[in-house]
């Protein structure tokens, strides 16, 4: 089963782009992916947040770094119950 999870950055700038994962299980295979859509890669991110952490996300039109509390404000709620069940599991 391929799952894909998007997760939704908006840049004080005005800018807004994606985090999108795609997980893809069937019992036999599994893997991992995480993109930027209308993001950079040249942000600076050190804190507990793994989606964060290792795509290091920056606004693509000023270069600002992002950090989960530029996360869209009616994702946030969602991000925070997946992150509770991913160390609970």
């Amino acid at each position: 089963m391929k799952v894909g999870i998007i997760t939704h950055v908006n840049c004080p700038c005005g800018h807004r782009g994606s985090i999108v994962e795609s997980i893809y299980d069937d019992g036999h295979s599994h893997w991992y992916r995480a993109t930027l859509e209308g993001l950079s890669h040249s942000g600076h991110y050190d804190g507990t947040d793994r989606l964060f952490a290792d795509n290091t996300p920056a606004c693509a039109a000023c270069g600002l770094s992002l950090t989960p509390e530029h996360v869209d404000s009616s994702e946030f709620k969602t991000r925070q119950n997946r992150r509770h069940a991913e160390t609970v599991t």
